[in-house]
């Protein structure tokens, strides 16, 4: 396998995949890899454009089909942020997200548990393995410019994600954590 990863990295990559079950195949080694070096959300789209420009020649399918074999492993997590706006990034802390309608952004919320499932539905005999809150308004950025007359705070990625820093402390509101970009 020919990689442009430095062989510790490599090293760990594999070893994640093998932990949750998988064969640690060049593709899926890649795609990890751009996952953890967004250090945020992507889009399935912009993991593709982030490997060719690394120069790999990946197709499409693949990339859908070792994303769709990373979720199911427990390693990516999906964030459904609107209608054909899904959202990838590494499954590390359990959290949920806010999407503010304004800016676009994606905020990650820590999840009062800290563990999935967190919620349990009133669904009698129901084994639940995961569940994902989505919070949807407006961002305390956007807030603050509105109340104050400021302008666009957000940088928009090719998803259409934004890349906002939110900073808790900054605006008082428990709950809120910094976004990673």
């Amino acid at each position: 396998m020919s990689h442009d990863l430095p062989e510790e990295r490599m090293s760990q990559l594999v070893a994640r995949l093998r932990r949750a079950g998988l064969r640690a195949t060049r593709p899926r080694i890649l795609v990890l890899d751009v996952l953890d070096r967004a250090g945020g959300h992507l889009a399935a789209d912009e993991v593709l454009a982030r490997l060719r420009a690394r120069g790999f020649r990946l197709s499409r399918a693949t990339v859908y089909n070792v994303i769709h074999s990373l979720v199911s492993s427990g390693l990516v997590m999906i964030a459904d942020t609107g209608p054909g706006r899904m959202l990838l990034e590494p499954a590390r802390v359990w959290h949920h997200h806010f999407v503010c309608r304004e800016c676009g952004s994606v905020i990650d919320v820590p999840c009062a548990v800290g563990a999935k499932p967190c919620l349990q539905p009133d669904l009698p005999g129901a084994e639940v393995d995961e569940a994902q809150v989505i919070w949807r308004g407006r961002c305390p950025r956007c807030v603050m410019r509105s109340a104050t007359g400021g302008g666009s705070h957000a940088e928009t990625t090719s998803s259409g994600a934004s890349t906002t820093v939110i900073d808790r402390r900054e605006f008082g509101r428990p709950g809120l954590m910094s976004e990673r970009h």
